[in-house]
């Protein structure tokens, strides 16, 4: 499913209108869908908040559709008579309809009703910044009633998935043509409600155009990606990853992204540890294959390791450096050095991340495909902006930093977590609040070099491995609560969601 930017919106409206489907047209079919999606909702009174634009002008046409049913709808102009040129064709149309011009009356009429739908159709997905003291005042009167919005709840920003204060919640949400990315983003993914995507004849093809195209995850997608039967085979037809990740103050991020690559379907797993986690992940793992490394008085891996590892790589379809394995002056050494010899791909997470902050630009000598699975804090780094900073923007922060190397595929990780490598995005909807637990990067690293070990292309192993882990995450929740789930028991669930996506 194909997401789209209110700027790619603009384009996708114009290409339409060039080929025939004329604004007025898609406006006409836009309130039409408005209109059975009111009937649908069964409410015998309507009030439709209107501003003085397009998205006005989908409700007019609804309004219009409704006048002959046994609905009773009121139109509230609350930002003035409409302006462009087929919101106020729409608005001559209406012969029947009860229409408000003055704020108080709005205010009035929705305070002496108190079974009716409220349509929210003010702002549309151009909006920005905030919200007029007198619209919040009007929201203020909408809280205990159901509330559709049209294209976006008025107040949210359609490309950052920003908010305004005073931004109405929706029980139901109709977009139309496709889903904005900025729906799919927090926090105004949580005041959409349900949503509803419209089909108002506009071509997917016209997405072609795009220096981008930004898809929706979904099972469809990812079974494309996963082989969902093995033929007779051995083990060396699924891969080798290398692990070099732990230090001995935190053995458990290593093991989390051990367990969870095991349970992803890799062939053989090789892990590069300190000698003293050998013991507690033999006693665990005994799939694994161990390999001791030296560290120092404080239990960090030393760069003295680096031929060690190299030799190690040399069979390894990927590489996953960083969960557990700490920040010093030799971790990031070794990390640097591994970048700049390794010859297959790899896979950097938390402190391999960490280790290159202030040197990303080392990526560019590098000979290997890279993936990075930052969260904000450590993208922040890697971009040099605050975590504030790369949240404003999700989108254009991953869409930056992919683009100034080529080598790049980067996850963002988050809810609704987003990819991007070359002209490809992904956004993810899977995953819960449950999982904002410490090991859930762990788990999520294991599974995405687990994929990519198996010779899946680096942006589609990421796409398939952060739907998996959210999907596993959701199972979770279901049965342990987010509250007392842990990132084992998100490990524990991804036999469950391979078995499904699979079969």
């Amino acid at each position: 499913m194909i997401v789209v930017t209110p700027d790619q919106m603009k384009f996708l409206e114009a290409e339409a209108d060039r080929n025939g489907n004329s604004y007025e047209m898609l406006m006409e079919t836009a309130g039409k869908k408005l209109s059975e999606k009111i009937i649908e909702l069964n409410y015998k009174k309507v009030i439709f908040l209107c501003g003085n634009g397009n998205n006005a002008g989908d409700c007019f046409v609804a309004a219009r559709y409704l006048e002959n049913s046994a609905i009773n709808c009121v139109v509230a102009l609350v930002c003035g008579v409409p302006k462009t040129d087929i919101s106020k064709l729409n608005f001559k149309r209406l012969k029947n309809t009860n229409i408000i011009k003055n704020i108080n009356e709005t205010i009035e009429a929705l305070k002496n009703t108190e079974d009716c739908l409220v349509v929210d159709g003010i702002f549309g997905t151009g909006f920005r910044g905030e919200l007029p003291e007198n619209i919040i005042d009007i929201f203020s009167e909408c809280k205990n009633k159901k509330i559709l919005a049209v294209d976006v709840p008025s107040g949210g920003n359609c490309k950052t998935g920003a908010v305004s204060k005073g931004i109405l919640q929706a029980d139901e949400t109709i977009t139309f043509g496709f889903e904005k990315f900025g729906m799919t983003q927090y926090p105004l993914k949580s005041f959409c409600g349900n949503i509803t995507v419209a089909d108002i004849d506009i071509l997917e093809s016209y997405c072609s155009n795009f220096e981008y195209v930004i898809k929706k995850i979904d099972t469809k997608a990812v079974k494309k990606v996963i082989p969902q039967k093995r033929p007779d085979s051995h083990k060396g037809n699924y891969g080798r990853l290398l692990t070099v990740c732990g230090s001995e103050c935190m053995p458990g991020a290593c093991i989390m992204a051990i367990a969870a690559a095991l349970k992803s379907g890799v062939g053989i797993v090789q892990a590069a540890v300190p000698r003293k986690l050998m013991p507690v992940i033999a006693a665990r793992y005994p799939e694994v294959m161990l390999y001791p490394l030296e560290t120092d008085s404080d239990g960090f891996i030393t760069s003295s390791n680096i031929d060690k590892i190299l030799s190690l790589s040399e069979n390894a379809s990927a590489v996953l450096i960083g969960c557990g394995l700490g920040v010093t002056n030799e971790t990031e050494k070794l990390v640097k050095q591994l970048i700049l010899k390794l010859k297959t791909k790899i896979i950097l997470d938390a402190d391999g991340i960490n280790c290159i902050a202030g040197s990303i630009d080392i990526i560019k000598q590098s000979l290997s495909d890279i993936i990075v699975t930052p969260h904000p804090v450590e993208m922040g780094r890697l971009c040099l902006k605050s975590a504030a900073q790369v949240q404003s923007d999700r989108l254009s922060t991953v869409l930056e930093l992919s683009k100034e190397y080529e080598n790049l595929t980067v996850v963002l990780k988050g809810a609704g977590t987003v990819i991007a490598k070359d002209d490809k995005v992904f956004v993810n909807q899977t995953g819960n609040a449950g999982m904002a637990k410490g090991g859930s990067g762990d788990v999520l690293a294991g599974i995405t070099a687990s994929l990519a070990a198996q010779g899946i292309d680096s942006v589609y192993a990421t796409m398939a491995a952060v739907f998996i882990h959210g999907l596993a995450g959701d199972k979770a929740a279901e049965k342990f609560s987010m509250q007392s789930m842990t990132a084992t028991d998100i490990i524990k669930n991804l036999p469950i969601v391979f078995k499904e996506i699979t079969e």
